[in-house]
């Protein structure tokens, strides 16, 4: 494996910063060699090279293959694998910033699958990589140089995706709008802070997102949470005040009537019915 790591500046001035760097770097994998589950501080994009893996992210799986990239959004658990037969290769860069939400946010929102992006140009995002890869000093020159890379690598993605400016209004406002949701879904999150964070009206906000989804962003969050609340109590032992508590609900006596209502039995009697069907 080779790495390059900006440690010129520390990770809260990057988090402060517009965008920057943290790393890049290239790896050829061994036969199912893995990572995850793990949650980043940092926005990671992989480029694959060769061979080919899968990518585990929000309850969903990807084959992914030579020639495609996975995007992996700052705080957001992921497993990634290599496959036995045709391990991959790939370079990646972390990045952070302000404004480094939004970009990723920006590209997810304009490609079919969100977290993996088809039948790209991967060998000018390795030259660019391998680029910063040359780096050896860690000096002001040095970082407002790696940087330069980055912001070429992300304006390359916008080129190659073909992102529409004119686009990233109402229809995708609505789509970040759920991304948001997606990302703080563990939060005592409220309607209005999610609103005011976003810079919509809560009433814009709710009618965007109905007419794009068929669904009000609180049952949205609902549903979230009480999937979530689902696989935890089917691949956990945790008690159920502490799922509640980890999903962001009131208290264990609130998530536990709502469940109900949903499911109809309570989360403890959910977690038995389901070990139990596990080993039939």
């Amino acid at each position: 494996m080779r790495e390059y790591k900006e440690n010129h500046h520390s990770l809260l001035y990057k988090s402060n910063s517009d965008l920057a760097l943290y790393s890049a770097g290239h790896e050829a994998c061994k036969p199912g060699q893995h990572y995850g589950p793990r949650v980043r501080p940092y926005q990671l994009i992989h480029f694959v090279l060769s061979g080919h893996g899968s990518l585990s992210i929000d309850g969903r799986q990807f084959e992914v293959s030579a020639g495609d990239a996975f995007l992996i959004p700052a705080g957001q658990v992921s497993y990634y694998e290599a496959a036995q037969d045709d391990p991959w290769s790939y370079a990646w860069v972390n990045f952070l910033g302000i404004q480094s939400q939004t970009y990723l946010r920006q590209i997810m929102a304009a490609t079919e699958e969100g977290y993996v992006i088809r039948d790209l140009p991967t060998e000018k995002y390795r030259a660019a990589i391998f680029e910063l890869l040359s780096f050896q000093e860690d000096t002001t020159s040095s970082f407002l140089a790696v940087n330069s890379i980055l912001l070429r690598m992300i304006s390359f993605l916008f080129a190659d995706i073909d992102f529409h400016e004119p686009d990233w209004g109402q229809s995708h406002a609505a789509d970040e709008i759920r991304f948001y949701l997606d990302m703080n879904y563990s939060k005592k999150l409220k309607l209005k802070e999610a609103a005011a964070h976003l810079g919509y009206h809560p009433h814009y906000l709710t009618r965007i997102f109905k007419e794009r989804f068929g669904i009000t962003p609180k049952q949205y969050l609902t549903d979230l949470k009480l999937k979530k609340a689902c696989g935890l109590l089917c691949s956990t032992e945790l008690p159920v005040a502490v799922v509640a508590e980890s999903l962001g609900f009131e208290d264990a006596l609130a998530f536990s009537r709502l469940f109900r209502r949903e499911y109809g039995v309570s989360p403890s009697n959910y977690r038995k019915q389901s070990a139990s069907t596990a080993d039939d």
